[in-house]
């Protein structure tokens, strides 16, 4: 065996001289060669809520959406007010942007901004603004369009303007694509029992009305109670 700078040499295997007779646990199984680490000392901020770039509600509003990439930082700045429950903040900058862009655009692009127009009434329901919720419906029917999901947000929004007849055509559009949505047949059930208890439905109306939300709520019950998925149909029992 010679040694040569710190390394020995065995037979023609080397290995580095150690002060220690440990093997600094090269050969110990990992499970035991793991330390605990408490995550929660673990102080992470993400840059984009150190530079604040989201934030410029000191900024004009018109100068912004010309801006290269205007459109999509202000559809991002208003998901994220939206998403942190900021709802008197997201209708300020939704009115804003739309009538900023109607200004530049005379309407002609108005459904380019249909995700804004959709969260800002979103929002002004969640303050319960109904002036607004009105505002933003009508700009939405604006944006035209035949999805589905286009006749599921009508159908809430006019829900909560107490459209109930506009909110039930909203949900037969949209049940003539998708036939299995509970949900929409729950909804429907909920329409036309509010719909009964309004003045303007003829008396001769309301036991017909009430039977058909009560067909539309068990349809509801037999799509999910026939479903798989056990959370689905605990939640079908639950609301029974």
């Amino acid at each position: 065996m010679t040694e040569l700078n710190g390394v020995d040499d065995i037979h023609g295997f080397f290995q580095f001289a150690s002060d220690s007779d440990s093997d600094d646990g090269l050969f110990v199984a990992a499970r035991d060669r793991k330390k605990d680490f408490d995550v929660t000392q673990i102080i992470y901020t993400p840059q984009i809520d150190q530079d604040a770039w989201f934030d410029r509600s000191n900024a004009s509003v018109v100068e912004w959406a010309a801006e290269h990439n205007g459109l999509d930082e202000i559809t991002y700045t208003v998901q994220r007010l939206y998403f942190k429950r900021e709802y008197t903040r997201a209708v300020d900058l939704c009115k804003q942007m739309v009538k900023a862009y109607v200004a530049r655009y005379e309407n002609a692009r108005v459904a380019s901004i249909r995700e804004i127009i959709d969260i800002g009434a979103r929002s002004a329901i969640h303050v319960e603004d109904l002036e607004s919720t009105r505002y933003f419906y009508e700009w939405y029917e604006q944006c035209g369009g035949m999805n589905p999901g286009y006749n599921s947000f009508r159908a809430h929004v006019l829900a909560k303007l107490s459209r109930w007849e506009e909110a039930l055509e909203q949900h037969i559009m949209y049940l003539e694509q998708r036939h299995q949505d509970a949900e929409v047949w729950e909804n429907i059930g909920l329409a036309l029992v509010s719909l009964s208890q309004t003045h303007e439905v003829d008396t001769k109306l309301y036991e017909p009305l009430l039977r058909l939300a009560v067909g539309s709520y068990c349809r509801a019950f037999s799509i999910i109670h026939g479903c798989k998925n056990w959370k689905q149909t605990d939640a079908a029992v639950r609301r029974k």
